[in-house]
């Protein structure tokens, strides 16, 4: 029987140890896996690495599109691959070098199934401040859809699978440089506040730098104390552009990872906030 999800990633051979050994395994043991495949987009993957991947029944696609960022390539990639398999209905498009899964998350295929399905980021600079109107052609257009717009953090989005095909046409279309850094964030956030999304639990994209939510970790794991409950947080994102960035030291999945980092994450929620509020009086 054909599954009608999908979830993919695209990784190269500097973070291959992480896809498989924190990304991959975290996600085989922890998620309902009957209804869903695993696309990996190959970037330069060692061959031992595809080779076991693919032994537990993960689709390797070899990258063809190079001429980029392969956060932004990894678009046209995945693009194409859902273009010859409509099967899948929606795809969640996931980081690969930073993302850990504690839980089951698949209750996010359940919901607004024509809708793209993500978390807004809590503390997060407005995202209007990474447009740049020499690297987006309809900078007008976009700039006034996402004026003052909180950041949808796109490393865990859950598309319709049409939608995707359609955000990554428009990234094609209106970008004038694939090496920029951010256009994989501006266009899904231009789609997503232009027609509509359904906003995500911040557990479904858990970013301990930018969330409000009270949490702790406890033998490497992640748990999210919320309404005099305690759960394991399903998608826990280490986000950061660089190292410097990132809230949690020795990051990964299992027993004697994971080391926050609270000074670092309360200078960037700082920083973030004195962002925000310099764009909205720009």
């Amino acid at each position: 029987m054909n599954k009608k999800y999908l979830i993919a990633t695209a990784c190269n051979e500097k973070y291959e140890n992480f896809l498989l050994n924190h990304w991959f395994r975290s996600l085989r043991e922890n998620v309902r896996l009957d209804q869903i495949d695993i696309l990996v987009i190959d970037y330069g993957l060692s061959k031992s690495i595809v080779e076991e991947l693919e032994g537990y029944g993960v689709i390797l696609k070899k990258a063809e599109n190079t001429n980029g960022l392969i956060n932004n390539t990894r678009f046209i990639e995945i693009s194409e691959f859902l273009r010859t398999h409509p099967e899948y209905e929606q795809v969640i498009v996931a980081d690969s070098g930073d993302i850990i899964f504690q839980a089951d998350f698949s209750e996010v295929f359940q919901v607004s199934h024509d809708k793209v399905k993500a978390v807004v980021e809590e503390v997060s600079p407005a995202i209007g401040i990474i447009i740049n109107e020499k690297n987006i052609t309809n900078y007008k257009e976009m700039n006034q859809v996402l004026s003052n717009k909180k950041l949808i953090n796109v490393g865990f989005v859950v598309y319709p699978s049409k939608v995707f095909i359609e955000i990554t046409s428009e990234m094609v279309k209106y970008s004038k440089d694939l090496y920029i850094w951010g256009i994989d964030t501006v266009f899904p956030n231009y789609y997503a506040y232009k027609h509509g999304f359904y906003q995500l639990h911040p557990k479904y994209n858990f970013i301990p730098t930018t969330t409000r939510k009270k949490y702790k970790v406890r033998n490497g794991k992640f748990y999210l104390v919320e309404s005099g409950k305690v759960e394991l947080i399903p998608v826990v994102h280490n986000a950061g552009r660089h190292k410097l960035f990132r809230a949690i030291l020795n990051f990964g999945y299992g027993e004697g990872y994971n080391i926050p980092r609270p000074l670092t994450i309360f200078a960037l929620r700082t920083f973030y906030q004195f962002l925000s509020l310099f764009k909205s009086k720009k």
